[in-house]
């Protein structure tokens, strides 16, 4: 039977920990919690109950930050990505199980959903990749990054990823809290200067210092056509379907509009101190 590691970044989520850590303490072998930067609730405490596998790293403000570090620690076959606020239904256990016996898979999207603080709102092709072979994933350590199979059988699996966090999180406040918190982050990712080195797994940056590269040559250019790119590639993924699912596609617009503008900006900036 294979084994898996589940790998779950925290700050501070007293309040929702223990319900994602229950839920899989019967699907995997080992559990690594991350918080970022110290704790002040009983977030730790409560995650003792499950593992003794607690770090506590310095805090950068955003989850992607200490993946690799959690990634890293793995040693089962199968890496699990969870956030707090995200769980399993107990009857799926024994299908996750079966799935991830399966030599010819390496990966797996798992049905996803969003939470407007009363009841969950799904879209067909709304789905996440957070269960994946370590051996085959590859992951670089940027704002909002996906992993990557490096080589065999990725599927759609039909079981649910619950994901209910204490708030609406889909309302145009939530996502003004976040955007403001994040695209700071995230904008220093295009310059080196400002983030090297970069944090991989099982893969190289060159890839993303490429985009970067070319992002900053041409930083109008990307800040016209990389928002209109992002969210049409919501819409795509079945948002079209209700005004739930437009307005999170206009918010991935303002989102990377927002940031290619702190990017362009940026660029500017720093010819201007050459």
């Amino acid at each position: 039977m294979s084994t898996i590691s589940a790998c779950v970044v925290v700050f501070n989520e007293e309040k929702i920990i223990d319900r994602c850590l229950s839920g899989i303490s019967g699907l995997v072998d080992e559990i690594i919690v991350v918080h970022d930067g110290p704790c002040s609730d009983k977030t730790l405490e409560i995650a003792r109950k499950y593992t003794d596998q607690i770090f506590e790293r310095d805090h950068v403000g955003i989850s992607d930050g200490h993946l690799v570090f959690s990634f890293n620690l793995a040693k089962s076959e199968w890496i699990l990505r969870l956030d707090a606020d995200e769980y399993f239904d107990q009857q799926d256990i024994p299908a996750i199980k079966k799935l991830t016996d399966n030599q010819n898979v390496s990966g797996m999207y798992l049905k996803w959903e969003m939470w407007n603080g009363k009841k969950p709102i799904y879209f067909k092709g709304l789905k996440k990749l957070c269960l994946f072979r370590k051996s085959q994933g590859g992951y670089q350590r940027i704002p909002h990054g996906n992993v990557a199979i490096k080589d065999g059988k990725l599927i759609d699996a039909d079981i649910f990823l619950r994901h209910r966090p204490l708030y609406n999180n889909i309302s145009w406040h939530s996502f003004a809290k976040k955007r403001k918190k994040w695209v700071p982050i995230h904008v220093k990712f295009f310059f080196p200067e400002l983030v090297a080195p970069y944090e991989c797994f099982n893969t190289s940056i060159d890839s993303w210092l490429d985009f970067s590269a070319k992002v900053r040559r041409h930083p109008f250019l990307y800040f016209l056509w990389m928002p209109l790119k992002m969210s049409l590639g919501q819409i795509k993924n079945g948002l079209y379907t209700s005004i739930w699912g437009w307005s999170v596609a206009l918010q991935q617009y303002v989102y990377y509009l927002t940031l290619y503008y702190g990017v362009w900006r940026m660029t500017r900036s720093i010819k201007n101190k050459v």
